[in-house]
């Protein structure tokens, strides 16, 4: 028996084989999905992307809504763990177990994420779900209680979301047995890398060893071989079929690219052909809006539960868009041009401090001098049109 305690909330129960070898022992798939390079390297992309995202919060004023402060569940969610660390784990949950359990304190300070294995639940009614934590009742945050659940896809009538490696079971398990297969072969394969054979007569055993020796020495210090006699040298490569598992490997890890939704390359799998920059680009930016858009959205529709009413929480993936650094200067300076965006706001974007009031003249003069041709002639069209305005 063992003794759990969770914010405070003792219970007893009976160790299972998930407490001896982890949430994990049961639920990564027969084929042991987490052991193939392409499905980590899948999910550690979606999770380390998503956790770059910044927050705003606002509130509703009016018929306005204005910015507030971050809340402390949001802006520092675990009493252990960094804000990043949060977000992996929660992303990390989603896209392998299909399913983010999270326990909240009573006052809305903190949100734990739990291991799957933590919590379980029966749906035999979906309209009145029961969830367990650790065998005890509880009840989730939009009914009032302590336990936040953000799912992936959900069947229609169901409660849980479903796990991608338990709905693609076959599809890792075939990338399991292919990467088995090639460790075994290339780990116990005991062929030679070529054969030197006597055409004539039976050689003593002392005689073909002398043979091979000088054939091997030459051969690794880039010498000609010279062996009296005949000899016939024919070197072994692996066949085709023997071969075939390196392909099934990189199908494999396109596959998995598929499943998760992120591009083939970040995963070692193989997009189409006559590839190009603008491509590569575009699959970024769809990766965006679909995967990353959708890790969003679910947070986004369950973190208000969270919060005190009218709070709205956005998460703003556009630092991940941000282009070259001319761009970037080329973007602020429109935006300062057509109002949209204050210097003081554009200095903070460039992690700087504001101008007091000397510096600001300051540098009024210095623009005032060193503005280019282009902007002194649209200040004199613009000044022309002023005047002529009745």
């Amino acid at each position: 028996m063992v003794q759990v305690s969770l914010f405070t909330r003792p219970e007893t129960r009976d160790l299972t084989a998930e407490d001896a070898f982890g949430p994990s022992w049961q639920s990564l798939g027969r084929g042991g999905a987490m052991r193939q390079a392409a499905a980590y390297a899948a999910v550690r992309y979606i999770a380390d992307q998503w956790a770059q995202s910044a927050i705003t919060v606002t509130e509703l004023r009016g018929d306005q809504r204005e910015p507030v402060a971050t809340p402390p569940i949001l802006a520092d969610p675990s009493p252990i763990l960094s804000v990043w660390d949060s977000r992996v784990i929660m992303t990390t949950e989603l896209k392998n177990r299909g399913n983010a359990y999270s326990i909240v304190d009573d006052s809305r300070r903190y949100c734990q994420w739990l291991p799957d294995g933590y919590v379980t639940v029966d749906s035999t009614n979906p309209f009145k779900p029961v969830y367990r934590l650790l065998g005890r009742p509880i009840d989730l945050v939009k009914r009032g209680g302590n336990l936040l659940h953000i799912r992936e896809m959900v069947d229609a009538g169901g409660v849980e979301g479903m796990s991608p490696i338990q709905q693609f079971a076959a599809s890792f398990e075939w990338s399991d047995l292919a990467r088995q297969y090639g460790r075994r072969y290339l780990k116990n394969s005991s062929m030679p890398p070529a054969i030197l054979q006597a055409k004539g007569s039976r050689l003593d055993a002392d005689k073909l060893r002398e043979a091979r020796d000088e054939f091997v020495e030459a051969a690794k210090e880039g010498k000609p071989v010279a062996l009296p006699g005949e000899w016939d040298y024919r070197k072994i490569t692996i066949t085709p079929e023997e071969a075939q598992f390196l392909q099934t490997i990189e199908a494999s890890a396109t596959e998995i690219a598929i499943i998760y939704g992120v591009p083939p390359e970040e995963v070692g799998g193989k997009a189409g052909s006559s590839r190009t920059y603008s491509n590569r680009e575009m699959d970024q930016a769809l990766f965006r809006i679909k995967t990353l858009g959708g890790v969003s959205g679910r947070a986004e529709a369950a973190f208000p539960d969270v919060l005190r009413d009218g709070l709205q929480v956005v998460y703003d993936l556009s630092r991940l868009e941000r282009p070259g650094i001319l761009e970037f200067a080329r973007t602020i300076t429109e935006q300062l041009r057509n109002g949209t965006l204050t210097l003081s706001e554009a200095r903070r974007e460039l992690g700087r401090r504001g101008l007091n009031t000397t510096e600001l003249e300051q540098w009024q003069q210095w623009y005032a001098t060193t503005k280019s041709e282009s902007e002194s002639l649209a200040e004199s069209i613009a000044t022309s049109i002023t005047k002529e305005a009745p």
